[in-house]
């Protein structure tokens, strides 16, 4: 995922679009789930939702390709131990239309959450 959006406010508009019609069932889901939704963090078109330790649970949606619109869905399980970050990764949809993610959004989340929530701390993998 790109650090940073340099495009001009329209652009941010237009790329950032796909994201508002999810919103309320990802808002739905935080809510079910005890969870924060946040949005477009580290200025990029995202939306995510990070929780635990020592384990840290991520679920994200993230805009891959700004020209063809297409987003990626993942999860992500990081513990920082003494000798570095360890990690798990799983990408759900990877470079996809948001209709891609849409359709299937709550069937979507429950899986990550349930895939990512099952990891533990001897899952991980030095990064």
């Amino acid at each position: 995922m790109p650090n940073g959006f340099h495009g001009k406010g329209s652009e941010w508009k237009r790329v950032t679009k796909p994201l508002k019609g999810i919103d309320r069932a990802l808002k739905l889901f935080a809510s079910e789930h005890g969870l924060e939704l946040l949005r477009d963090t580290r200025n990029w078109p995202e939306r995510s939702f990070r929780w635990g330790f020592p384990v840290e649970c991520l679920i994200q949606i993230y805009l891959e390709d700004e020209s063809q619109l297409t987003w990626t869905l993942w999860l992500c399980a990081t513990e920082d131990r003494a000798d570095g970050r360890h990690w798990k990764r799983k990408f759900l949809k990877k470079e996809v239309s948001i209709q891609e993610i849409s359709e299937h959004l709550p069937e979507l989340l429950r899986e990550a959450y349930s895939e990512v929530t099952g990891w533990t701390s001897q899952d991980l993998h030095k990064a």
